[in-house]
């Protein structure tokens, strides 16, 4: 008896993009590149998910050409950014991965911060139950941006009804600029949470010193400043777990869990 040849899919060989996927890439686009570890989590916000099975989805995606993935820092891992063909999946063409990748670190440290402040030990005691990204809030904000305001590298919604403006500081800038900045931000939001890569000495000692330069403007003018909160960025958010990894189908299963820290405290008053 000969047996029948099976019938091979039409679609063998090809990538299909499940939920999950379409989700994440939605929030990539939205913040415009992130640390391929720090995936994990907005694949899994329960970070049960380890990062070598989020290295695999990553690789899945490059597969069909929806991110690209640079090496750039070896204590931080990838970049990944959305290529042409990935931003138009979700939504809209996104020109910003024909930049170079040292134009989108700004962008993955304040992703990173995201992430840091969305899952981790609430800042100031008040958890982050939203986010607006730079696109957005200029977005909805033409007018005070037109007049000149700062566009903060983030916008967190708090669990409390509030909202405070994250900036992320991780190069050495003239002081003045600085407190240009900072003056802006704590006039016009309740909180300004500041966020440094931890990488980096000495810079949170400037950051510090042109806090308390912004806050003593703003008092001497008889005003009430927000409330400044300081952030470091630690150089690995997701731990090293062990995991099982399907990369056809793109399930991932975790053989332990585990759960990441963070470093923050109020900035003093």
């Amino acid at each position: 008896m000969v047996q029948a040849a099976r019938k091979q899919r039409s679609d063998k060989g090809r990538v299909r993009v499940n939920a999950r996927d379409f989700r994440c890439l939605t929030w990539l686009l939205e913040m415009g590149s992130a640390y391929e570890d720090d995936l994990a989590i907005v694949l899994d916000p329960a970070m049960q998910t380890s990062r070598d099975a989020a290295r695999a989805v990553v690789r899945r995606w490059m597969q069909a050409d929806l991110v690209h993935a640079d090496g750039l820092f070896a204590n931080r891992g990838r970049i990944v950014r959305l290529t042409e063909n990935g931003a138009r999946l979700v939504g809209e063409v996104d020109h910003r991965a024909d930049e170079p990748v040292t134009a989108a670190v700004h962008a993955a440290e304040a992703a990173r911060t995201r992430l840091l402040l969305e899952h981790q030990t609430p800042v100031a005691g008040v958890a982050v139950v939203g986010w607006v990204s730079p696109r957005r809030w200029r977005a909805e904000n033409e007018a005070v941006v037109a007049a000149g305001a700062l566009v903060p590298d983030g916008v967190a919604r708090l669990a409390d009804g509030s909202s405070a403006a994250v900036q992320v500081e991780r190069v050495f800038r003239e002081m003045p600029s600085v407190v240009t900045a900072a003056v802006d931000l704590l006039r016009r939001f309740p909180r300004a949470i500041y966020a440094v890569p931890s990488m980096i000495d000495g810079l949170p000692g400037l950051v510090e010193a042109a806090l308390n330069q912004a806050v003593g403007q703003i008092r001497a003018d008889g005003s009430v400043p927000g409330t400044p909160t300081f952030v470091q960025i630690p150089d690995r958010l997701v731990p090293n777990r062990t995991s099982v990894t399907t990369e056809e189908t793109g399930n991932l299963r975790t053989t332990r869990p585990g759960t990441a820290s963070r470093q923050g405290r109020p900035w003093p008053r």
